[in-house]
């Protein structure tokens, strides 16, 4: 069944509430525990109203009755005329029996009957929902849910049980399923309604929203609304919130964590970006499907179900930086949990950071304190600093620090680390890492950052079976076990097919987009924007350079290149200080981060290409403004 767009649904609701005939007589349903399931099954003409006008809500289900709600609100239209020997044709619900029957829902008994007017027991409901899920092919999944009564459950019904407890079609009391019980129609409705959302019938959606206010830390007032735009033309401070279900939908300000992975069109970019679960964004806006966010500058939607809304006052935690002795450290917020996580090093931290203060940045680069005041800006160097650069350490410098890094991950005694030492798959890559630095022109240190990062020091499963020290065509979806005939492959594959074509040089490979600028940055440019659906993956990869510099006396930070970033789209790039030829490539957008080797020409500055080039580059220096980068 096809789920019907937000507006439907909308309608869908005003109208039962409000539209039919029906409905006016089910006055006495109101406030009824099973009141939405009852409504439902009205709208849908499955339940009429006795000669008194009552719908008989806590009276006992008859097996004819609920196979009659099934076939009417499930669309059954196919009948093969199958009869049972109690069921004339005479009989109010011979029809729907007869359909629901042909459907496979319901079969009867081994004498040939049915018993249409017999009441029907909660387990044999049980069943006939397992079969109208197998008929509208709801994903049932696997459960191992027992009640404690289990044992009194008939054997062939108790997985049907289970399947409904674990699908939330079927609740039990205080652990108790009671499977001999008679159902009553509001409990069958209940349970209908619920298959039915799980089928996607937006008709069985008969949520409201509510205006609450924030008092003191938590949400105060129940105001109800049938639909959002009622709801939201109510509001009328800055205090409140519309909620559904106790969930927030709409605030004048917060901010938006994403609950699982979710792909994010960028209006920025227009592309998609992938965002991994528990990731903060700046709340835009939000009507009553969507929400209009801010990831790292890219401006997008996201479901409302993808995403949880909390007000800044409401919040019981949040990732933030700060100065540790001198470094900046990010600690991360887990709102599964509701606990501080996990934390990460990336760098020096900015002069403006004070020790035991807090600072808030939705891209890492600009910095506010709890009341949202800007306190700096900082470009971390090894984050925002391009790949092209070389960098000045040597193949045994680098194979030195690695046996070192190795030996300090083994003493740590994780599982994970033992032998690393001996069985880590970045033994000796020093030589191979600085070939691919001459031959490529890729940073020889940033690629080590990178599988450091991506194999957990070469100590991974994809690292140690498949010889896979970046996570190549491991993606969130759909991975895939590619296996290396060895690192110096897998690090060419990365080089020759990811990084050169489709991340470095601009405009990347056709069909792809995912040149946004030639650094690991963040989810506002670099290789983030795409690699990756961590949003701190760029910073992480810094934190692993950061580390190695520090070990090995920051001759690079020491020593560094002058980066600045592009100021204007569509920008040409050239291969000399002329505008008579055409250029050798072009930047389509703005802000991209480029090294500066030369700025004593007139008119122009000459830059590392991004495009594999083995002469010269320049940009008009108009077009180019410097920033400081913090190493």
């Amino acid at each position: 069944m096809k789920k019907l767009s937000i507006i439907a649904l909308l309608l869908a609701v005003v109208s039962l509430l409000f539209g039919q005939p029906q409905l006016a007589s089910a006055d006495a349903l109101s406030g009824h525990a099973h009141e939405n399931g009852l409504r439902y099954l009205i709208s849908k003409n499955a339940l009429v109203a006795d000669a008194n006008g009552s719908y008989r809500p806590n009276d006992n289900v008859t097996r004819g009755e609920f196979a009659s709600y099934l076939a009417k609100v499930m669309n059954l239209e196919t009948n093969n005329g199958m009869a049972f020997t109690d069921v004339p044709d005479t009989y109010v619900y011979a029809k729907e029996i007869q359909l629901a029957a042909t459907a496979g829902i319901i079969t009867g008994y081994t004498d040939g009957s049915f018993k249409p007017d017999a009441a029907i027991s909660r387990q044999h409901m049980a069943i006939m929902l397992e079969r109208a899920i197998d008929y509208l092919k709801i994903p049932k999944g696997t459960s191992s849910i027992t009640f404690k009564d289990n044992a009194s459950i008939i054997k062939e019904y108790r997985s049907a049980v289970a399947i409904g407890a674990h699908l939330g079609i079927i609740i039990g009391s205080d652990g108790y399923f009671m499977p001999e019980k008679n159902a009553t129609i509001g409990q069958a409705a209940t349970f209908i309604q619920r298959l039915m959302l799980l089928a996607g019938d937006a008709g069985a959606d008969f949520s409201t929203y509510a205006i609450k206010e924030i008092s003191n830390g938590t949400l105060v007032g129940n105001q109800g609304f049938t639909s959002f735009e009622a709801a939201d033309k109510a509001l009328t401070k800055n205090t409140q919130v519309i909620v559904q279900k106790d969930k927030i939908v709409k605030m004048t300000s917060g901010y938006v964590v994403t609950n699982n992975y979710v792909a994010l069109y960028s209006e920025t970019i227009k592309d998609q970006i992938a965002v991994a679960g528990n990731t903060e964004m700046e709340y835009i806006s939000s009507d009553a499907a969507q929400v209009k966010v801010r990831l790292a500058g890219q401006v997008g939607y996201l479901k409302q179900a993808d995403v949880t809304l909390i007000p800044f006052s409401l919040s019981k935690g949040r990732s933030y930086y700060s100065n540790e002795n001198g470094e900046i450290k990010h600690t991360l917020y887990d709102y599964t949990t509701n606990k501080y996580s996990s934390s990460y090093v990336y760098g020096k931290a900015p002069a403006f950071m004070k020790q035991g203060e807090k600072y808030y940045s939705w891209n890492g680069i600009y910095f506010t304190n709890g009341n949202s005041s800007s306190k700096g800006e900082a470009y971390n160097y090894y984050q925002f600093l391009p790949a092209r650069a070389t960098t000045q350490y040597t193949a045994e410098e680098i194979d030195a620090y690695i046996m070192n890094k190795l030996a300090e991950m083994e003493s740590t005694g994780i599982t994970l680390y033992k032998d690393a030492t001996t069985k880590s798959k970045l033994i000796g890559l020093g030589q191979t890492l600085k070939e691919v630095e001459a031959n490529s022109h890729i940073n020889a240190m940033l690629i080590l950052a990178l599988a450091q990062h991506e194999s957990a020091y070469g100590m991974s499963d994809h690292a140690q079976n498949l010889n896979n020290l970046f996570g190549l065509y491991v993606y969130d979806t759909n991975p895939l076990n590619k296996k290396f005939d060895s690192v110096a492959a897998n690090i060419n594959e990365l080089v020759d097919k990811f990084l050169q074509p489709n991340y470095i040089t601009p405009g990347g490979a056709p069909g792809k987009n995912y040149a946004n600028g030639a650094v690991v940055g963040s989810k506002a440019l670099g290789f983030n924007v795409k690699y990756a659906s961590d949003p701190y993956w760029g910073a992480k990869i810094a934190g692993h350079y950061y580390r190695a510099e520090k070990a090995l006396g920051f001759k690079d930070a020491k020593n560094p290149y002058k980066i600045g970033l592009t100021t204007t789209s569509g920008l040409n790039v050239r291969i000399d200080t002329s505008t008579s030829n055409s250029p050798l490539f072009t930047y389509a957008r703005s802000g991209m981060p480029v090294i500066v080797i030369n700025t004593n020409i007139n008119g122009w500055y000459e830059v590392l290409s991004d495009k594999l080039h083995p002469g010269s580059a320049y940009i008009s220096k108009d077009y180019i403004q410097f920033i400081d980068t913090v190493k």
